[in-house]
């Protein structure tokens, strides 16, 4: 019997032990990818509500993309990162343009009313 028979028949061996074995191998979860490297010295940005802040960082990471190799993972989390960035301002753009959609319909709202106040106090001359 020749070394590759044997560790080959070992390997087949250790295998078929492990399928049924009870006992499940415990891998480490892995860590999000926005915690690695220079995530790790930066504020939670989820939590910002400033757009210029987060347009800000998404400039900061812009710069590090362009100094990156484009088929290296450090590349695929600095842009998933930016489009997670890009993605909270337009939500926040989103909120802003709601926000005076509504501020507008209470002035609407308010000026219905200082009219109906004004129509009812020139009815009750009559």
């Amino acid at each position: 019997m020749s070394l590759w028979n044997f560790l080959g028949g070992f390997a087949v061996f250790s295998v078929v032990c492990d399928m049924f074995s009870s006992k499940r191998p415990v891998y480490p979860e892995p860590e999000p990818y926005y915690r690695h490297r220079d995530y790790d010295t930066y504020p939670d940005y989820d939590a910002v509500s400033d757009i210029d802040e987060l347009q800000d960082r998404i400039d900061e990471l812009e710069d590090k993309l362009t100094a990156c190799d484009i088929l290296s993972d450090r590349y695929d989390e600095i842009q998933c990162r930016i489009d997670e960035l890009q993605d909270r301002i337009d939500t926040l753009e989103e909120i802003e343009d709601l926000q005076d959609e509504l501020d507008d319909l209470r002035d609407e709202l308010d000026d219905m009313e200082l009219d109906m106040d004004l129509w009812d106090d020139n009815t009750e001359d009559w």
